[in-house]
């Protein structure tokens, strides 16, 4: 049977055509089930061979494959963002944030290393091309640097790549730059450090925005590094005096001179007394965020900051009212007084005398017992009422009050979560009174730091805290919030321990180590004892799990009492625990009492903060939970938020992992529920407020459990099995209708996520969440982009539809421990409904019904064309999962929906130059072709000689396709009373206009014969073979390309496409290679032939077009001249101007105004008839008639003469346009040496594309064509143009970045 098996094996691999079907039918079906909806789309497959883009290799981790493509000498597509993206994977920040994430990074940073000495090393001249030491700096990658500026590479340094490193990047790149700078000097002569620099260097550091005081400091404790600017006290000074001395009575104050002296003061010692020595001075706003006492205090005495420089600064005093903070130490303290002092105006001088005189006698007092820092804080409280907080914590931290204030305040400020802070306060309502006053600890005589205990306690939020950080992280991900802790902060971030008491901070240790003696002892020497810790604290646990436990068997015996009414500290102290040895090997024995009433709301606190670590310690821990009677407070609290997903489409999900802990979760609380129900001998004996609020804690566990990503059928059809029916609360269907969706295939939620309207109804500000799809929320009348609850049928989309299987009855005889997670596999089982069914349903309804049966439906695009947004999302979804078959079902119902809907229309096109019109006789679409000649009428002017273009119209024999109707929405011409040049009127067609990504996609992913009979459902579209093929050259589809050249008259455009984004090598090489015949002549690619063609076609559409023109409401002006009878030379003029204008916008092909649906011809039509039959009376008159031959004469006669003159002053090898200096322009040597090779010696490098490369940033360009070797091709060159040669040194002279290196020239 195996040698019967093995030679099928091999006929069928040595069948070709089988074999190619195979692989065929690999590639093209979507067989790969994502997680995410995202991930569906149709880039997701690519052979090795057709991936060129660096970057979608780099972000897909293909080293190997861009190794062997180097190697091999494959094109790979290299731009400043892949090589940014290349270089980020060096950057340590950049590890830093994937290890955040969870993420392994597969390979290490000498295999990327690796690669971008390849790159240095074998295509040098395709790389550098951006300034490589400058993307090194902004990614933070000081390898990069290091590896590019020593041999062999050697690449320079610009002095503003040192500056934007100084604004912009970390301290070890910085670092290393500084250390690199000697090697720059050495190779280019450039000093990174020059007198210029440091004379803006402080300024820089100070103006960062983030490290601004690491970097700050890390300057100015390097004197080399900077030079202090004059005081700014004596510029003013010097400058009144000038202007008393020039009788300038203007009253000047410090504003005046804020402009004037930020960048320049004159220096009486320069050696050039015609030039200004430049400073820049530190602007008082970024001043006051410095975190350093010594800076603050450094740069105040130095007077050299512009205090001026912030808008309003009179009122600047309420910039400061958080400016002083009791964690503060005492030179801090002193600092921070003088400051206000000095900046703040409104301070009278008498009391900043005063306040100086107080600060002084507190710092020369050294009697013993004296407490400086409690004096100072004092001084504080008093002369600074304003400062928020400060007395509140003086009291909370000394426990007296000051006679000259009075009562103490409460205490502002809340949390941003307002529903957390309920619950916090329903914990601490009752331990405030007793707790008011931090006890100190007995022994302790470190009183100064114990002061700050209380204080960094009750801190109002973590960004009083905060000292710097590297970078801002604002990824977003919904995991986070899951059994979050303290552990998850970046420790540099929040690691104040330095705060902390000698005592304190001795138990924390004792805790690291385990030293349980060490914990007793301080515990009965102090027996008020308080881990009076910042609720920002980590704890730091041993690392044995068996250490762990001892610990924890202490706090428990103690009944976590140190902890207690810090619950903040103590739930972090439990999820820290949790965290490494699972809740249910741990049990709590044993709280205090007063958190024994109160453990409903604990528990509840930990529901909400989603503490799942937590919240199944307690319930393992304990049967009886007392809630409170506020059950919608309750209902508030826990059911804050149904998110569905963000702006950009991402799911709000959590990982696997979860599942299992959310489902021994609800087993543990149906278990305290059926306990209690027994106790009480009867559901209905158990209090309204019990049962409701293990309804809502249930029902919120149930809808966490939804959005676990991977979340198998089985565990959700088990969790329903134990949930009883009358347990669960439907007032979230569509939260949860999204969530069945998603567990059935991601496939349909990404439909519902890429409706159209769906990011304004994000946006729109009377949603509570601003970057969310939140579904929680009245439905209202307004459409504000597309609410999915006003559309989807709820009584039919229910969870039997969607999820229901053929037996749903989940297994009785499944054991608990099987059923976290681990339940049986019942894959055998099928489901009631089909897929097909559930999508088709849902496309109906979130589509095609809205098309059919809402009459505003625009609206919820904001006014343009909700049939045609919402079908091209539908055509766009069917190929990104992979269902053609869907696709051309689609394209029916779009057909048929126009036929039936006409009058709904709103995109018409004209029927010319169409595939249909198109096609070559010598193609192979159809057997039965006959080429038919007709001659079309010239309508040049009498008075000039043209010659006349023959067109060819083909006619299929046996073609099935009918003719498509001519819209019905037109204006009727009456034939007979047109002349010859404007009839026959070319018809309006009513078109389907497909969107960027639909074409991108059709090109993307079907082959010749389904590009076909795409093309045939659009076979009557204007152009529409040609936008086939521009979009199949853009990506790079040779097949598609040479199909189309074959069979269809396509206006080839030389491959550039007017997208200078994109290297264009691989299409010239492709074109040039394969139908060089196109584009030989290649100033004539598009040129003559086109523009005759326009011009013939022009006068068939004229009178739509002028028709449609006028009727807008922009140009009611010209349709009142035109319509008057009472000036007929104003009637001309409108004529004459307007059809100068139509002939402009036919020749860019700019036939309508897309921007404004109200503006179409077919709205006018239905709407503004009664204009346009005016209209048409007077164009159908006989003298109207040759107003507008002769104004058509005139305007063709003017365009010709135009070209002609633009021809002989612009020549094809100097326009800017050309080719070869588009390219040049886009730093893209490849395509320039292509298109020089194919087309030698008929361009030239002009001292325009010098100035705009330049301006580009591509200086790596014109280094190469600088070398005589290179130009072989070119007409001229550096060496031999001397004009070309004076204009780079002109403008390399003036550039800010390479007037800095010009030797190599």
């Amino acid at each position: 049977m195996c040698d019967k098996t093995e030679v099928l094996f091999w006929k069928v691999l040595k069948n070709k055509f089988i074999f190619k079907e195979i692989f065929n039918q690999i590639h093209n079906n979507e067989w790969i089930e994502y997680d995410k909806p995202n991930k569906y789309n149709v880039k997701n497959r690519c052979k090795f061979g057709e991936l060129h883009s660096l970057q979608i290799m780099i972000f897909n981790d293909l080293v190997p494959l861009i190794k062997d493509k180097i190697k091999h000498g494959d094109h790979i597509e290299i731009d400043s963002c892949s090589i940014r993206y290349l270089f980020s994977k060096l950057s340590p920040l950049n590890n830093y944030k994937k290890k955040f994430k969870k993420y392994k990074k597969k390979y290490k940073d000498e295999d990327y290393l690796e690669i971008i000495e390849l790159f240095m090393k074998d295509r040098r001249d395709e790389f550098e091309i951006t300034d490589l030491t400058k993307m090194a700096t902004s990614t933070n990658s000081p390898d990069v640097i290091r590896l590019l500026v020593n041999q062999p590479y050697s690449v320079i340094i610009y002095p503003t790549t040192f500056e934007y490193a100084i604004s912009n990047s970390n301290l070890e790149t910085i670092k290393e730059l500084i250390n690199l700078e000697s090697i720059n000097f050495k190779n280019y002569g450039i000093k990174l450090i020059s007198e210029e620099f440091k004379r803006k260097s402080l300024s820089l550091a100070a103006h960062r925005k983030t490290l601004k005081t690491t970097i700050t400091e890390f300057i100015f404790n390097n004197p080399s590094l900077y030079s202090i600017p004059p005081p700014l006290t004596l510029i003013i000074n010097n400058n009144n005096n000038n202007n008393n001395n020039n009788n300038n009575n203007n009253n000047n104050n410090n504003n005046s001179y804020s402009n004037i002296y930020i960048d320049s003061y004159s220096d009486s010692d320069s050696d050039n007394d015609n030039e200004e020595t430049k400073y820049e001075y530190i602007e008082f706003y970024e001043f006051i965020k410095l975190k350093s006492s010594n800076l603050l205090k450094s740069f105040m005495e130095l007077d050299i900051v512009l205090s001026g420089t912030y808008p309003n600064f009179n009122s600047t005093e309420k910039y400061f009212n958080s400016f002083l903070k009791m964690y503060h130490p005492y030179e801090r303290l002193q600092v921070g007084i003088k400051i206000i002092l000095k900046y703040v105006d409104k301070i009278p001088e008498k009391k900043r005398e005063e306040i100086l005189e107080e600060m002084n006698r507190i710092d020369i007092n050294n009697e013993t017992g004296f407490n400086k820092l409690k004096e100072l804080r004092k001084l504080v409280a008093i002369e600074f009422p304003n400062q928020i907080n400060f007395y509140f914590f003086y009291w909370k931290a000394y426990g007296e009050k000051i006679e000259k204030l009075g009562n103490v305040p409460i205490k502002k400020g809340s949390s941003d979560d307002n529903n957390m802070e309920t619950l916090e306060y329903l914990l601490l309502e009752d331990d405030f009174l007793d707790n008011h006053v931090t006890n100190t600890q007995q022994g302790d005589e470190n009183i100064e730091q114990v002061e700050l205990l209380s204080y960094i306690t009750d801190s109002d939020n973590e960004n009083q805290n905060k000292v710097e950080e590297e970078e801002e992280d604002f990824s977003f991900s919904y995991e986070k919030f899951f059994n979050f802790s303290n552990r998850l902060r970046k420790a540099s971030v929040f690691d104040i321990s330095n705060r902390y008491s000698d005592l304190l901070n001795s138990y924390l240790k004792a805790i690291k180590e385990c030293n349980i003696e060490k914990l007793e002892e301080i515990d009965t020497n102090n027996p008020m004892f308080k881990l009076d810790v910042s609720k920002h604290h980590c704890f730091q646990l041993p690392n044995e799990k068996e250490d762990i436990l001892k610990i924890w068997y202490y706090f428990n015996k103690h009944s976590f009492k140190q902890m207690i009414p810090n619950y903040h500290i103590l739930t972090e102290f439990l999820s820290s625990v949790t965290n490494i040895i699972p809740p249910f090997e741990l049990k709590i024995s044993n709280f205090k009492e007063s958190l024994f009433r109160k453990l409903g709301t604990f528990l509840l606190h930990q529901l909400c903060n989603k503490n799942f670590n937590v919240l199944e310690l307690l319930l393992n821990s304990f049967d009886n939970f007392n809630f409170i009677n506020q059950i919608e407070l309750v209902s508030e609290l826990i059911d804050q938020e149904k998110v569905l997903f963000d702006i950009v489409g991402k799911l709000f999900q959590v990982d696997k992992k979860f599942s299992f802990q959310i489902i021994r979760i609800i087993e543990l609380i149906m278990d305290k529920f059926n306990k209690l129900t027994k106790d009480q001998n009867n559901i209905e004996n158990i209090s309204t407020t019990t049962i409701t609020t293990y309804r809502l804690i249930l029902n919120n566990l149930y809808d966490q459990l939804l959005r676990v990503k991977g979340l198998t059928i089985d565990q959700l059809e088990y969790v329903r099995s134990i949930i009883p029916v009358n347990l669960f609360i439907n007032n979230f269907k569509t939260y949860r209708i999204f969530f069945y969706l998603n567990i059935r295939s991601p496939k349909l939620t990404k439909y519902i996520i890429q409706r159209p309207g769906v990011i304004e109804h994000i946006k729109n500000p009377n949603t509570n969440f601003k970057h969310f799809y939140n579904t929680i929320g009245p439905i209202t009348n307004e459409i504000t982009g597309f609410d999915i609850r006003k559309y989807l049928n709820f009584d039919l989309f229910t969870y039997d539809y969607i999820l229901g299987r053929e037996s749903n009855q989940y297994s009785s005889s499944s054991s608990s421990s099987n059923s976290s997670g681990e339940c049986s596999k019942n894959n055998n089982k099928k489901y009631i409904t089909q897929f097909d069914k559930i999508l088709k349903e849902l496309i109906k309804q979130l589509s095609f019904n809205i098309c059919t049966n809402v009459s505003n439906r625009d609206r919820i695009v904001g006014g343009e064309d909700f049939f045609n947004h919402s079908l091209n999302e539908d055509l766009r979804f069917s190929l990104d999962i992979g269902r053609k078959d869907l696709f051309w079902e689609l394209l029916d119902w779009i057909q048929q929906y126009m036929i039936k809907n006409e009058n709904l229309m709103k995109h018409q096109v004209y029927q010319f130059n169409s595939p249909y019109e198109s096609l070559l006789p010598t193609g192979t679409i159809f057997s039965n072709v006959n080429k038919i000649k007709k001659e079309l009428p010239s309508s040049a002017p009498t008075t000039i000689k043209t010659v006349t273009i023959e067109s060819t119209i083909l006619k299929i024999d046996n073609f099935e396709k009918p003719i498509p109707n001519e819209s019905t929405t037109r204006v009727y011409w009456n034939s007979d009373k047109l002349i010859e040049p404007f009839k026959p009127i070319s018809k309006l067609i009513n078109s389907f206009k497909y969107s960027y990504g639909v074409m991108n996609s059709v090109c993307k992913v079907m082959n010749v014969n389904e590009i076909q009979r795409f093309i045939q459902y659009n076979f009557f579209e204007s152009f529409f073979q040609n936008s086939i093929y521009k979009y199949s050259l853009l990506m790079n589809k040779d097949g598609l390309v040479t199909f189309l050249l074959n069979n269809y008259n396509i206006d080839v455009d030389f491959p550039l496409l007017h997208l200078m984004e994109y290297s264009q090598y691989l299409r010239c090489k492709f074109i040039f290679e394969n139908h060089f015949e196109k584009v030989k002549n290649i100033s004539n690619v598009k040129q003559k032939q086109w523009y005759e063609s326009r011009c013939l076609q022009f006068p068939s559409v004229l009178l739509n077009t002028f028709s449609e023109y006028i009727c807008k409401e922009k140009n009611i002006t010209k349709y009142n001249q035109f319509i008057q009878n009472d000036n007929l030379e104003i009637r001309k003029k409108v004529i004459k101007e307007t059809i100068e204008i139509l002939f402009g916008r036919f020749l860019s092909s700019k036939i309508d105004d897309p921007e404004d649906p109200s503006q179409k011809f077919s709205f006018i039509l239905k709407n503004q008839n009664d204009k346009v039959l005016l209209i048409q009376s007077i164009i159908e008159q006989s003298e109207t008639q040759l107003y507008f031959k002769s104004a058509l004469d005139q305007v063709l006669l003017k365009s010709k003469e135009e070209r002609k003159n633009n021809e002989i002053n612009s020549t094809f090898i100097e326009n800017i346009e050309n080719p070869f200096l588009r390219s040049f322009i886009r730093g893209d040597i490849k395509t320039c040496n292509i298109i020089l090779k194919y087309y030698p010696n008929q361009f030239k490098i002009t001292t325009d594309s010098i100035t705009k490369t330049l301006k580009m940033g591509k200086i790596h360009i014109i280094k190469y064509y600088y070398k005589v070797e290179n130009c072989k091709n070119l007409i001229n060159n550096f060496k031999n143009d001397n004009n070309l040669l004076k204009h780079l040194k002109n403008q390399l002279s003036k550039h800010p970045i390479y007037k800095y290196h010009l030797t190599w020239l």
